[in-house]
């Protein structure tokens, strides 16, 4: 799925060549501003293929991404890509799809997980269910306490 950058344009003749006619005889040296126009074009040219490359790679990834995808390599888990890519490849089928892309990119990092990890994650999430109504009141306490402090003392 490579292609290479192809440059069709002939080479530019040297500034001192440009600047002369055919028989007028010596060329008077570029000037600065002529000069600093050629480095930026040159520069412009230099960053422009460099993009066209990166922007060509990553199409050749998500081409590649795409058809392991359309062959089942996937498997309706990510085959090993790691949790985070298989929540965003879950999230993008489903975007596609027309289904909720969060719910799907959650699911789909789930799913990659390994089981002590799940166990993990399922204990935490026990753990902010019991305790977040006792971090709310001692959060209301602080402020409470906050508010009377500064009542008095101002």
């Amino acid at each position: 799925m490579t292609a290479a950058v192809v440059d069709d344009r002939p080479d530019a003749p040297p500034l001192a060549e440009a600047a002369s006619g055919p028989g007028t005889g010596p060329a008077p040296a570029p000037s600065a501003s002529d000069r600093l126009r050629a480095l930026a074009v040159n520069m412009i040219d230099r960053l422009a293929a460099a993009a066209t490359a990166k922007v060509e790679e990553a199409s050749d990834r998500l081409g590649d991404m795409a058809a392991d995808a359309a062959k089942g390599a996937l498997d309706g888990a990510g085959a090993g890509k790691g949790v985070f890519a298989n929540a965003m490849i879950q999230g993008a089928i489903a975007k596609l799809q027309g289904g909720n892309p969060v719910w799907a990119a959650i699911k789909g990092g789930v799913s990659a997980m390994s089981p002590t990890t799940k166990a993990l994650l399922g204990l935490l999430l026990i753990l902010v269910a019991v305790l977040s109504p006792v971090l709310l009141i001692v959060l209301a306490l602080v402020l409470l306490i906050a508010a009377i402090v500064g009542a008095f003392s101002g």
